[in-house]
């Protein structure tokens, strides 16, 4: 039996580690630092943390360019998992966590508000604050807010969402209208109730008092529906 000692084995590693050069680790993260500040919002306020590659990793250089990819399929804000890939003869795949904050400006309550209020622009602030933290949907400008009506009760300090209002109702259920129709220029009026509470733009019930028959018809402004034909 051949017996190879220790410092031969250690040797034969050595020399094979120089006969097979190793992917830069500086290289790998500069690749994952390109690919984020690629795929970032230009001119957004961010903070990037945790890309970090383990400087002790050995692995074979790759002779093709260095594929990065978001394991999610997109960066966002909050905790990503970023690969990197080689798609050379030697091919390999590493993984990696990177936090992402983007800080933005967002609307914020400061006073409370109850089911059905209508929103005013004093009753708003902005605030900086990182979007990775709060619910989806929230709103930056005062016209996406303002003269709309809260869906539930709503404290003061809240981050404002799309889910928070609805459109300011402009008809009542029950309540008498002002039923406008027509073509051609030629415009009829008529008397009607609403048969459900309408916003504007939105297509409702309404009973013509003169004929009683019940038509839809689209709110145009308060007390006032409208059928074009």
């Amino acid at each position: 039996m051949k017996i190879i000692k220790l410092q031969s084995v250690l040797l034969l590693a050595s020399e094979m580690a120089f006969a097979a050069p190793m992917q830069s680790v500086p290289l790998i993260q500069d690749a994952v630092n390109q690919y984020i500040g690629a795929n970032l919002e230009p001119g957004g306020k961010y903070e990037i943390g945790g890309v970090q590659i383990d400087p002790r990793l050995q692995l074979p250089q790759c002779e093709q360019p260095l594929q990065v990819f978001a394991q999610s399929g997109e960066l966002k804000a909050g905790r990503n998992t970023m690969g990197v890939s080689c798609h050379g003869e030697k091919g390999w795949t590493i993984y990696s966590m990177v936090t992402v904050k983007s800080f933005k400006e967002v609307l914020v309550l400061n006073r409370s508000l109850r089911r059905g209020d209508v929103t005013r622009a004093e009753y708003l602030s902005k605030e900086t604050r990182d979007v990775g933290l709060i619910q989806q949907g929230y709103l930056t400008e005062l016209d996406d807010v303002v003269e709309k009506q809260a869906v539930r009760n709503i404290p003061a300090g809240s981050v404002l969402s799309k889910q928070h209002f609805t459109d300011l109702t402009m008809v009542r259920r029950g309540e008498r209208v002002n039923i406008q129709s027509g073509k051609s220029g030629v415009l009829i009026s008529a008397v009607g109730t609403a048969m459900a509470d309408g916003a504007k733009g939105q297509k409702i019930k309404v009973k013509n008092l003169s004929s009683q028959r019940v038509i839809q018809a689209t709110v145009v402004d308060a007390g006032q529906v409208s059928v074009y034909f």
